[in-house]
């Protein structure tokens, strides 16, 4: 797989967030329906539980898992898009081979 910038995976995030995150968790990650990501302790946190949310969901909770709506490459995108945006300022870059890997348990 090809290795993508931190910018082109903020652009491809923030297109994915609006689509498919913005509905419960707010444009600006100030939450909603769902729970903010603006300061979240998955988006802050490691990205191994960030992607845990992401890919698998949240049993018995609204958040559905995205691990088989999003390729490889879409969901890298998003999460390293809400770890950078809405002040979290993680400065993460995930790449598509890292929730490969998290997928396959690496």
């Amino acid at each position: 797989g090809e290795v993508k910038t931190l910018a082109e995976l903020s652009t491809l995030g923030e297109q994915i967030h609006n689509r498919s995150c913005a509905a419960c968790h707010g444009m600006k990650g100030e939450g909603g329906v769902g729970k903010p990501i603006a300061g979240s302790k998955y988006a802050t946190g490691t990205v191994a539980s960030n992607l845990e949310v992401v890919v698998k969901g949240v049993p018995g909770t609204a958040m559905q898992a995205f691990g088989s709506q999003l390729n490889d490459l879409e969901l890298a995108a998003v999460v390293t898009y809400q770890r950078n945006a809405f002040g979290n300022n993680m400065g993460d870059v995930v790449q598509a081979i890292d929730v490969k890997n998290f997928k396959d348990g690496n």
